[in-house]
């Protein structure tokens, strides 16, 4: 038999988990051993309301690709920033060469889009959309 970790503070049970999943202050272990065990693990836990996780809406990203250089950019980004304070706006290279891609992430579609339009907006046609996630 194996010995609990210290610290333990709680142990979940669910009814469709042959082992309850265990809790230490504010880490949930989940001890699957492939995909489909921690798929239940995991449903298990949105479902158990003594794990304290709550459901939120999930995050969107737009990356947007230019090659123009980050100093042309910059000053607009910051604007965005402030304006669209709950998007976050960050940026990077493909390579030492390569384009700059800028992406904005947040959990709102419409201020992701809009402040995606804005930056492409600032620049015509200077950026192209690189992929996007809902």
């Amino acid at each position: 038999m194996a010995l609990l970790p210290e610290g333990i503070t709680e142990l979940l049970h669910h009814k469709m988990l042959p082992l309850p999943l265990i809790k230490c202050k504010n880490v949930i272990i989940l001890s699957a051993t492939n995909v489909d065990e921690l798929d239940m693990e995991w449903n298990c836990l949105l479902d158990t309301q003594e794990s304290g996780l709550l459901r939120t809406k999930p995050f969107v990203s737009k990356h947007l690709s230019t090659l123009l250089p980050d100093v042309k950019i910059a000053p607009v980004v910051a604007k965005l920033c402030l304006e669209f304070s709950d998007v976050y706006i960050g940026s990077h290279r493909i390579s030492r060469k390569g384009p700059l891609v800028v992406s904005l992430i947040g959990k709102d579609y419409q201020r992701v889009e809009g402040a995606a339009a804005k930056l492409s907006g600032s620049f015509e046609g200077l950026f192209s959309q690189v992929d996007s996630s809902k």
